[in-house]
């Protein structure tokens, strides 16, 4: 049994960052999956190893999941949004409960001047049926160097641990302003909000990530995802004994 997960995002916007510390995975190359009949039907052209949305892959560290990528909807626009809503619609529903789409993690970098756009909303404006969405607001440190910047320049008398006080608030203000804003107007709301800054970092981790996935799920796809963690830990763990 497997969990599976669509990934939507920019190129930019640290999917595999995410991926690799979930899977415990870092430096670790996804294998591609042979292409299921489901998917074949949504994308006829399909061929192993381009990250197209019916493709599935999963890490040698992770078994228990599988994953799908979009390239969010900047650049692809309506033909990318009408592919992932193609997707959903297929995989939601029928067959047996390995072969549906169990959540979908929206990555959405913090680390640009523009904030949203509207490209960016379209899948909160369209919905995503009964498939649970958490937005990932990745790169949440960029904002606290903007805010940092804003200190120093604004108010010459602060000191630099006051600056550093001040920093989280002044970071979190902008983060409503630009982004929790704009998701409070649409008309699919996310199931849940999540904050990731220092990825690049090894001691971090997507702990919130996983907790607020599994409150989103219902009885049987949070059996299969707990199962799926679990699986990661253990093989973890073996393969800790083993290199050591």
């Amino acid at each position: 049994e497997r969990f599976r997960i669509l990934v939507i995002g920019s190129a930019n916007a640290g999917k595999t960052t995410i991926l690799e510390k979930v899977c415990h995975a870092q430096g670790r190359e996804p294998v591609y999956l042979n292409v299921s009949d489901l998917d074949s039907k949504l994308d006829p052209s399909a061929s192993r190893g381009n990250h197209e949305i019916g493709h599935q892959f999963q890490y040698p560290t992770a078994h228990g999941f599988v994953f799908h990528d979009s390239c969010g909807f900047e650049a692809g626009g309506a033909v990318e949004l009408h592919k992932v809503k193609d997707f959903i619609k297929n995989r939601a529903k029928g067959g047996q409960l390995k072969d549906q789409l169990h959540a979908i993690w929206y990555c959405l970098p913090t680390s640009n001047d523009r904030g949203m756009t509207n490209a960016e909303m379209s899948l909160f404006e369209s919905g995503t049926g009964n498939v649970p969405i958490i937005a990932i607001f990745t790169k949440m440190d960029a904002l606290d160097q903007v805010a940092r910047n804003q200190l120093m320049f604004n108010d010459d008398d602060l000191s630099c641990e006051e600056i550093e006080e001040q920093v989280p608030n002044m970071a979190e203000a902008m983060f409503q302003e630009k982004y929790l804003k704009r998701l409070d107007e649409v008309k699919h709301k996310p199931r849940y909000v999540v904050l990731l800054r220092d990825m690049n970092k090894q001691d971090t981790n997507c702990d919130e990530l996983i907790v607020r996935t599994s409150q989103a799920l219902d009885r049987d796809t949070l059996k299969l995802f707990c199962l799926s963690i679990l699986r990661i830990d253990i093989e973890s763990r073996i393969k800790q004994v083993i290199n050591r």
